[in-house]
């Protein structure tokens, strides 16, 4: 499964004065991850469109329904999110990655197979998502426990901020990407480009260069205890629980909102599949900037205010999106998404560097799964709130009620000691 782990010393991608121009990407490790990571991360933005295309054209969901299709991605993270943290911790963590992605690739190939001989159902369509889901939640936590490995201390910031830079613009183009595809070949066909790209990145992984991955010393505590100890980690500090429980409750109104946006613009709005793409990619140039100032943001504010900032002044603009309708009214579903999308990306860029660097490695893989446990876990609550708002009292309403959440909630944190702290420590 893989390269050789031994072929070569480890590439940690040092210095910067050994690096030629092109930081970190002209690094043989962080390259191929990079790449692997860009190219899945396209498709994935497909994905995050295509699936539900197919929902509201080739099965006629209800709004619900497809809402609910966000909350089967995300319930992984409430089913298995903690043990999931410990079994990432005592497995390799490169082949968890590969198995993710594989998995992946096939759930992804066998949705349009469906589709074309006439068996696909919503509960399959379910399913898949809720099998997506769960590899998306391993190869996460394998991955940011692996990252580590790979890059020093001093390249932790400059390797996110690369990756994010990528997301982000795989977020640009891949909404509008599935737009397209579904006007042009149905929204299938986007599903299947998504399942090469996981190949591609499997190849990428087999082909890294790396030593064995350093593994604990000693007898390997059980699982309760290797949960305790990645739950207790929050308690150092007086900023990380306030943190993982304001990041849950953005979830909460953006995972909920974001669930509905599709079937406002096409059915509310009346807008065409090609059209929503593009808008939801035209926004995602937001995240574009806000991976690109981050690092920026630090050097010049300081960690913990560029936290604080971004999320306190970027969630406000959220209020744009329930605003928005035809005509020149799409603008404002635009600029609202733009600017949050800018503000989360810096926000997480800063948080995940913070992380690896605060937190010993040996214990990312269950500290990640603890902090994803209960953010990601609210994702499914945020989805069925919103299909609860929507059954109740009707889209517009449901909007509303999930923006406004979404906007006062950061105000929480400046009721914290992080609101007189210019950088977070690096130490417990």
């Amino acid at each position: 499964m893989g390269t050789s782990e031994t072929e070569d010393p480890p590439q940690h991608i040092t210095a910067a004065k050994k690096r030629r121009p092109g930081g970190l990407l002209r690094t043989r490790n962080f390259g191929l991850l990079w790449a692997g990571e860009s190219v899945s991360g396209l498709g994935s933005a497909i994905t995050t469109v295509a699936i539900p295309f197919v929902a509201v054209t080739a099965l006629d969901a209800s709004t619900g329904t497809v809402a609910m299709l966000t909350a089967a991605n995300w319930l992984p993270w409430s089913l298995l999110g903690l043990p999931a943290g410990t079994w990432v911790d005592r497995w390799p963590r490169r082949h968890i990655l590969l198995a993710a992605d594989l998995v992946s690739a096939v759930v992804l190939a066998a949705i349009p197979v469906a589709a074309w001989t006439g068996v696909l159902t919503m509960p399959m369509l379910l399913a898949a998502a809720l099998i997506i889901g769960t590899s998306s939640m391993f190869f996460t936590l394998a991955f940011n426990a692996y990252l580590p490995h790979l890059l020093d201390p001093d390249d932790r910031m400059e390797g996110n901020a690369k990756l994010q830079t990528s997301a982000s613009a795989a977020q640009i183009t891949g909404p509008g990407l599935g737009g397209l595809l579904t006007e042009m070949a149905g929204a299938v066909g986007g599903l299947l480009l998504d399942a090469v790209t996981f190949i591609v990145s499997a190849a990428c992984l087999m082909a890294l260069r790396t030593t064995p991955e350093p593994r604990a010393a000693g007898k390997r505590p059980g699982m309760v205890r290797q949960l305790s100890e990645g739950l207790g980690y929050f308690k150092y500090g007086e900023f990380m629980l306030p943190m993982l429980i304001v990041a849950a409750m953005i979830n909460v109104g953006m995972l909920g909102l974001f669930s509905l946006r599709i079937v406002f613009l096409m059915r509310a709005e009346g807008i065409a599949p090609g059209t929503v793409g593009g808008l939801i990619s035209l926004a995602s140039l937001g995240g574009l900037l806000g991976a690109v100032l981050a690092s920026r943001a630090v050097a010049r504010f300081g960690s913990a205010r560029t936290y604080v900032g971004v999320n306190v002044v970027t969630a406000p603009f959220m209020l744009l999106l329930p605003a928005s309708g035809p005509g020149w009214r799409l603008a404002l579903f635009t600029v609202g998404s733009f600017v949050v999308m800018a503000g989360a990306t810096m926000s997480s860029i800063v948080t995940a560097t913070f992380r690896v660097n605060y937190i010993p490695a040996h214990l990312l893989g269950r500290v990640t799964a603890a902090s994803r446990f209960v953010i990601s876990g609210t994702v499914p609550l945020g989805a069925a709130t919103a299909a609860v708002l929507v059954t109740a009292f009707g889209i517009g309403t449901a909007m509303w009620v999930l923006a406004i959440f979404f906007a006062v909630t950061p105000l929480l944190l400046l009721a914290t000691s992080m609101r007189s702290m210019r950088d977070f420590p690096a130490l417990p």
